[in-house]
């Protein structure tokens, strides 16, 4: 069976998705990709506390309208199964992200996830606080050498304000510091903005 790659535009549009969960007030527990040895192909796994068996529909609805918001998805809701967050395989991968704590997501091969066993298994780092400086370098750097479609970031700054925009590159300043240069799709224009300046880039 042929195996399905999980390439940078559906990570992306899954950090993105969880995002617009998150602003929705639908708890993320945790969220995973996983591909199993029977299928070959990768599911989104979402556990959540929001999820509850005799309102799944309702679940499902808030996952459909958050989805609806991101254009030009590589993700639709056959990709995705909501869980509860106490369901064996959400624990698992809530355990194993949790040995590694910090904003990198973990990819991790040949391994079980509750009862689940799968072939490859990527999960995204916990929601957290404002990004540091360079956790801020690292995410721009990853979103500066993805490959497929590129699509528009969130970066929210400092002053609560976003802007929609593809990291185009990083400049240095003197006497210190790194500036990184936006794309921002509003203007169409390159704009500069601190690193120190970026709280969080979904």
């Amino acid at each position: 069976m042929d195996t399905e790659i999980l390439v940078d535009n559906r990570i992306d549009d899954g950090r993105r998705l969880i995002t617009e969960l998150v602003r929705d007030g639908f708890d993320v527990t945790v969220a995973f990709w996983v591909r199993t040895s029977e299928e070959g192909l990768w599911v989104l796994y979402i556990g959540s506390t929001s999820v509850a068996a005799e309102k799944i529909g309702e679940a499902y609805g808030i996952l459909y309208l958050s989805l609806h918001r991101i254009p030009d998805s590589g993700i639709s809701l056959l990709d995705i199964k909501l869980v509860h967050a106490t369901n064996p395989i959400a624990v698992a991968a809530k355990a194993i992200r949790d040995r590694y704590p910090g904003r990198v997501a973990i990819r991790s091969r040949g391994t079980r996830l509750g009862k689940l066993s799968v072939d490859e298994v990527y999960i995204y780092p916990a929601v957290t606080g404002p990004m540091t400086p360079d956790e801020v370098m690292q995410t721009v750097l990853r979103l500066m050498n993805r490959t497929g479609p590129v699509q528009p970031s969130v970066v929210t700054l400092r002053d609560g304000s976003a802007i929609q925009a593809i990291p185009m590159g990083i400049q240095m300043r003197q006497p210190g510091g790194v500036q990184i240069v936006l794309l921002d799709i509003a203007t169409n224009t390159d704009r500069p903005v601190s690193a120190d300046d970026v709280v969080n880039i979904q």
